[in-house]
């Protein structure tokens, strides 16, 4: 999840609810460009669960370097770091995978409104332009769990930098000591962000879900 991508990281899940189009107002092409919404979603979700596992890790790292029993915390100083570019690049992964899932949206929803004109009955018309309306209710909803997931995620990492940077000259035990209410906080913080970015997921597995058995 990039930070300077904002709700495009995590946001970009909200295209799955668009894909529920009407089948059957569509041509072989538009049933083809379905299916690979569908893998270009999936492969988003799968991006940002593994994101998600990096960045536990990371905060597991974080604590173990904080604990009073670790036994080198020089080591466990430089292990912390590692985990930390391990998510910047589970991150990037994530924008790029998102990027992707866009352009197949775009191209999705233009084919969709362009058949509209080629409907000739008012009915079937009026209903492919109801379930079009209803897809894009979806997409904003999911959006917006998308950009509050995004919303924590930033002062987050934000938080969690300066204290590896406040460590990073003075891995005495009393600076470590005196980063434990700041450890709580960030602590509670990342719980936070596990839920929304589980939100988001779940959201867009389950439409994922819906679009294959329709």
């Amino acid at each position: 999840m990039n930070i300077r991508h904002g709700s495009a990281i995590l946001s970009g899940l909200a295209i799955i609810a668009g894909a529920t189009v009407g089948l059957g107002a569509q041509d072989e092409a538009g049933v083809k460009q379905v299916q690979q919404l569908i893998k270009k979603a999936q492969a988003t979700v799968e991006s940002i669960d593994s994101a998600k596992l990096q960045l536990q890790k990371t905060v597991d790292s974080y604590n173990a370097l904080l604990a009073p029993d670790v036994k080198d915390r020089r080591d466990a100083y430089k292990q912390l770091q590692k985990e930390m570019a391990n998510s910047e690049k589970k991150r990037a992964d994530v924008s790029t995978r998102s990027g992707e899932m866009r352009t197949e949206s775009d191209k999705l929803f233009k084919g969709w409104q362009d058949s509209l004109a080629s409907i000739q009955s008012p009915d079937l018309k009026k209903r492919s332009e109801d379930r079009l309306k209803k897809t894009q209710d979806r997409f904003a909803e999911i959006r917006e769990a998308g950009q509050h997931a995004s919303s924590l995620y930033e002062p987050f990492m934000k938080t969690l930098k300066d204290q590896v940077a406040y460590l990073g000259h003075d891995l005495n035990p009393g600076a470590v000591a005196s980063l434990k209410p700041d450890a709580d906080k960030l602590n509670a913080q990342a719980k936070d962000l596990y839920a929304a970015i589980d939100k988001v997921t779940s959201g867009a597995t389950a439409n994922i879900a819906k679009l294959n058995a329709e």
